[in-house]
Parts: structure tokens; sequence; C-alpha cells
């Protein structure tokens, strides 16, 4: 439940409005925030890299509100819905935003290297460099000590190259004693 706080929510669009509802934001409600993570279009049949961005996440943007602006954004032309569940709105966390920030900045790969203990599968903690405090699954490794991982963040999977020196193994998830 939203309240006078403001929270990032996901607002659900039609398809390719997701632009067009982000302009209506800022012209009609312009003391709400808007953020619409944009990645690269590229087109592997023509090797075309001069197109133009798309929405990292088809059909979804995000908005910072409070309980007093839902009404706005739901109001707004080309929204379908604000994401909930069982009639309450869903916030997103702001490390969430945060690292889909990350991702959307550096538009560049990265190289990972670290430890033998690191192992095909398991999880690893980012220490340094633009992913900085992110977790991820190690994909694989090479002998010159980079490393590919898969970062998750709101359901959209990153592969990100990094060196060795830049990881370590995730601690493992404690349990309280019964």
């Amino acid at each position: 439940m939203l309240t006078d706080i403001p929270t990032w929510v996901a607002v659900l669009t039609y398809p390719n409005a997701e632009q067009t509802v982000v302009n209506h934001l800022r012209k009609e409600a312009p003391d709400i925030e808007c953020y619409l993570p944009m990645m690269a279009n590229r087109d592997r049949r023509y090797k075309r890299h001069d197109l133009p961005e798309k929405p990292m996440f088809p059909s979804y943007l995000f908005v910072r509100i409070n309980a007093r602006q839902i009404y706005q954004v739901r109001t707004t032309h080309g929204v379908v819905a604000i994401v909930s569940s069982q009639h309450s709105i869903i916030p997103v966390p702001e490390r969430d935003i945060e690292a889909v920030r990350l991702f959307e900045a550096t538009r560049r790969q990265f190289y990972l290297a670290e430890t033998s203990s690191l192992v095909k599968g398991s999880r690893v903690a980012i220490l340094n460099g633009e992913f900085a405090g992110l977790e991820g699954t190690l994909i694989k490794g090479n002998r010159d000590g980079n490393f590919s991982v898969n970062i998750t963040v709101l359901n959209l999977s990153f592969i990100v190259h990094i060196k060795r020196s830049e990881l370590r193994p995730s601690a493992p998830a404690t349990t309280p004693a019964p």
C-alpha cells in the first residue's frame, strides 16, 4: 500500500506507448518522476548498430508516486494499469531501480576475474566497478581470468563480463536457528 512517501512502481502501458505515457506525465504531472530504461536496439540480421534505442522492459515504465498520485497515473493516456497483486500496488525496491540504471548507463561489456573457488553456477558478488554490490550467477570463465556473470533484476537477465579481481563468492544465505 502506498503512503505519502513517494515510492517506485511499475506501470503497464499499451504496446509501444511507453514514451507517450512519459511525455504525458511530464506535461500533465511534472511532480511525478518517470523512468523509462532504454537499451541498444541491434538488428542482427542486417548488422546495423545505428537503430534507435528501445525500452528495456517493453510496455513498462517506472514512476515514483505517493498515494495521492495513483489516480493521475492510472488515468494517463496510454496507461493500462499500475502493477499490483490482489488490488495492492507492488512497490519496486529502490535498489532494483538503481541496478537497472547501472546497466542502462554502462552500455558496454565488463570483465570480471577472481579466485579458483568460483565455479560455474555459483553465486558471486561484484566488488568493484559500475556493478559493485550486485550479485549474480557465474556462467563461465576463461584462462585470461575473465568471467561471464548473469545478473537478474526485475525478471530481466543481464550477462556482464567482469575481471576475476572484481568478484568473490557470495556468502551463503543464513537461516535462523530453530
